[in-house]
């Protein structure tokens, strides 16, 4: 290390410095004869005064002190070693655990000698350790370039080994990746790129929700290696009973096959499934004939009840529009022979209720006092002074027994829920509807969805408006002939999509209830093996207003009744929680707190799914190992050349280390001993000056 003085001034400066002590120590101790101080005494006390004058006149000029530094920084070798399941799962598991773990360990010990060597595994996930079990469910390669970014960006990389079967399923391809510097990498072949006899559920595809009583897709895609002539069977089974099974015969040896599968879901809840093909004689791994898969059933079927005055075109319309949707399922009914509860159902649609002969004051008011939702259809039939006293939201005053037709002109500013762009396009052209020659006056809640177009003018006359008061949401149509727009719509697109997309959001705007629980939590509903089950939780005072103060505990019952108990943490006004992985299964969760002497519990289900996606290939891709070490400058190397691959690396020529030159400023009155010399000569100056009598 070199180092030199710079001052911010020319250096003849430092004669004005040492001048200023020299004067400062000639008159205190040389001219001034009333001190009674020996000669050593003050030759000593001006040699300090000297000093500390002149140090002090000296960092007036601003001197730094500029730093030479060397440093030598040895090459890094960077070892990555696969540790997903693919690797043990063929017939060298025994020796992968074993021999090649030992050849491993001599391989770093080699390389130790003369590089600093940092291992880690991949899989899931990178980790920097130096043990592998061979336990990880995916792989994913591209990770081991970003943690080669992330953390060797600007070192001494000098090479990177990447011990693997080359298989990856998840993340970028590595061919397309780069790492920092143009660093070699050599590759370490593991694995058998031989195909042997397998049978391989390869993939399912289905849809993770579905209805009561539907049919639902199932696709499975089959794959069978050096299997052809042979014969084996699929089947799928259901709470310890086969639902469903094929046999497949195999006609040649790189076999693929999806087979498509309606199933029929006949229980509400969240169901499991396993798709199993049978094994035949000489499989390499029985692991990969299996797959489970979880489907939640649900009732959530919205019960639409559409009641009439009369027969009328518009409510077959309103039904088929209801029935294209699956999410809803609607009865017709005209008021004198309904006979049912209004409790079964959703929505109510009164069509042209209250009307001139039939009030359904009793239906209309037991529907308020449900908060049930409803959707008033007026039209030449409807009683107007009966519906202005259901405090809509809307009051009509009619004018004179005519009627005008309008067509819609959507509002751009309706807000309440948001309309394809189909439907705005598609419904101002569509036929008019027969609205009451009336004047129309809005509560302030309202929102409007179309305004009456007349001819060519636009008018304030709401055709389609909804209010909500209190926790009931209500929709008003103005008028009759909803029909001819479905009509309308099959003759300018030759479908009904536009109509029946309009019809499923007024239903499903009407029919959603809003939340108004004051605990609540929530989590994903599918989640698979290795990913965590998160939680977050909200608690609520009376006032709608986020609390966190109290306690949440929660508990997750395993499917066979162990139980694990965990406390929510704090974040920022809710809660959250990570309870960790679990294995496959489904489980329930119930949470539970006590906020202002009142208990609160909320309770859901999860389920885990398996993850078997190791199994589905099992064939080693060594291409990939050899483009990945010839495009970067390095070789791949087999598990029997390890004392070649060491050597390889130890005789490169551009392997060594680096020396940086690194210069340093510094201000030396930021030099700490600086300041208690300064303060050592002062102090012992005024010690000894005031041991002598002096001031």
């Amino acid at each position: 290390m070199n180092f030199q003085f710079i001052l911010g001034q020319p250096w003849w400066f430092v004669l004005f410095c040492l001048m200023a002590g020299a004067l400062a120590a000639g008159i205190l101790y040389y001219r001034n004869q009333q001190m009674d101080l020996t000669l050593w005494q003050k030759r000593m006390l001006a040699f300090f005064r000297f000093g500390t004058i002149v140090l002090l006149c000296f960092f007036l000029l601003s001197p730094l002190l500029r730093l030479h530094l060397n440093r030598n920084q040895d090459p890094i070798i960077v070892l990555f070693q696969d540790n997903s399941q693919s690797l043990v799962m063929g017939a060298d598991s025994l020796l992968m655990k074993g021999a090649y773990l030992e050849d491993l360990a001599l391989l770093r010990s080699g390389l130790q000698q003369n590089f600093q060597l940092h291992t880690y595994s991949f899989g899931e996930r990178v980790l920097q350790t130096d043990s592998f079990d061979f336990s990880d469910r995916i792989t994913d390669i591209s990770q081991v370039f970003a943690t080669l970014e992330s953390h060797y960006s600007n070192r001494n990389l000098g090479a990177i080994i990447l011990a693997s079967d080359g298989i990856y399923n998840r993340g970028q391809n590595p061919r397309f990746l780069t790492v920092p510097g143009f660093t070699p990498i050599y590759t370490l072949a593991l694995g058998d790129t031989v195909a042997r006899r397998d049978l391989v559920i390869n993939r399912l595809n289905h849809n993770r929700i579905t209805y009561l009583n539907n049919l639902f897709p199932l696709e499975i895609v089959v794959e069978a290696r050096q299997a052809s002539g042979l014969n084996s069977r699929v089947k799928i089974e259901h709470e310890g009973r086969v639902v469903w099974e094929q046999r497949i015969s195999f006609n040649s040896d790189h076999y693929f096959q999806t087979l498509a599968v309606q199933l029929e879901a006949t229980d509400v809840g969240i169901k499991r499934y396993s798709v199993t093909i049978d094994p035949i004689e000489g499989e390499i791994s029985t692991a990969n004939n299996r797959q489970d898969f979880f489907i939640e059933v649900i009732d959530s079927r919205q019960k639409v009840l559409l009641l009439a005055h009369a027969p009328h075109p518009d409510l077959g319309a309103l039904r088929m529009a209801l029935e294209d949707n699956h999410n809803y399922e609607a009865k017709v009914s005209l008021l004198r022979d309904f006979s049912g509860s209004l409790e079964e159902y959703n929505v109510i649609v009164w069509h042209q209720l209250p009307s001139q002969t039939q009030a359904a004051a009793q239906l209309i008011g037991q529907a308020t006092r449900l908060n049930l939702p409803q959707l008033f259809i007026l039209g030449a039939q409807s009683n107007l002074q009966a519906f202005n006293r259901l405090q809509t939201g809307l009051q009509i005053a009619q004018r004179t027994q005519g009627f005008n037709d309008a067509r819609a002109d959507i509002n751009p500013q309706f807000t309440l829920f948001q309309p394809t762009d189909e439907i705005n396009r598609v419904l101002p052209q569509l036929p008019p509807l027969q609205t009451h020659f009336a004047s129309y006056t809005l509560s302030p809640a309202a929102q409007v969805f179309a305004y009456q177009r007349i001819g060519n003018i636009t008018t304030t006359f709401p055709l389609v408006v909804f209010s909500e008061t209190a926790e009931r949401k209500t929709g008003i149509i103005t008028g009759e002939g909803l029909w001819r727009w479905r009509l309308g719509n099959f003759a300018r697109e030759e479908n009904h999509q536009a109509f029946n997309d309009w019809v499923s959001r007024i239903i499903q705007y009407l029919s959603v209830v809003e939340d108004k629980s004051f605990f609540r939590v929530f989590t994903r509903a599918f989640i698979y093996e290795n990913e965590p089950a998160l939680f977050t939780a909200e608690l609520y005072n009376r006032s709608y207003e986020l609390v966190n103060e109290p306690e949440v505990n929660l508990r997750i019952t395993h499917p066979e009744g162990v139980n694990f108990d965990y406390t929510f943490r704090q974040a920022g006004n809710a809660y959250s929680l990570n309870a960790g992985a679990f294995p496959a299964g489904e489980y329930r969760y119930t949470a539970s707190v006590n906020f202002g002497g009142e208990d609160f519990t909320a309770s859901g289900l999860f389920t885990v799914s398996p993850l078997n996606i190791e199994a589905v290939n099992t064939v080693a891709d060594h291409n990939l190992l050899f483009q990945l070490a010839e495009n970067s400058g390095g070789r791949m190397f087999y598990p029997d050349q390890m004392n070649e691959l060491v050597k390889e690396i130890t005789e490169r020529d551009d392997i060594r280390p680096i020396v940086y030159t690194q210069y340093e400023f510094e201000d030396l009155i930021n030099l700490r001993w600086i300041f208690f010399l300064l303060l050592l000569m002062l102090s012992v100056e005024w010690f000894v000056r005031k041991y002598s009598g002096g001031y």
